[in-house]
């Protein structure tokens, strides 16, 4: 019996380690490069961590996060930054995983005049 429980423990743990692999993962997938009107901007808080988060004028939502790996750490900036009903060309990457509350993330923002 002790060896049945500890085959199904080991199931569940390399699936959990799998699934939080892909997880972390995803937010550096999918690089593109797209032209978005910011019609809303808001902080969603969860868990005690607050988002910055980007609705545009086609009602896609986006966030702005630091991603380690990429080595951006200026999404306090990048948010400050947007202002609503201005156009913007954007470089974001990710995906929108409902289920996971995942969106794609904005890197980079240059104002399109």
């Amino acid at each position: 019996m002790n060896s049945i429980k500890a085959f199904i423990y080991s199931v569940f743990l390399v699936v959990a380690l799998i699934f939080l692999g892909w997880y972390m993962v995803i937010p550096y997938q999918n690089p593109e490069i797209t032209t978005i009107t910011v019609q809303e901007k808001y902080v969603k808080n969860s868990k005690g961590l607050g988002k910055y988060m980007i609705i545009d004028t086609n009602n896609n939502t986006y966030e702005i996060t630091d991603l380690i790996l990429k080595r951006k750490f200026n999404s306090s900036d990048l948010y400050a930054r947007l202002k609503e009903g201005k156009t913007y060309e954007v470089e974001i990457t990710g995906s929108r995983i409902e289920w996971l509350s995942c969106y794609k993330n904005i890197n980079v923002i240059k104002e399109v005049k």
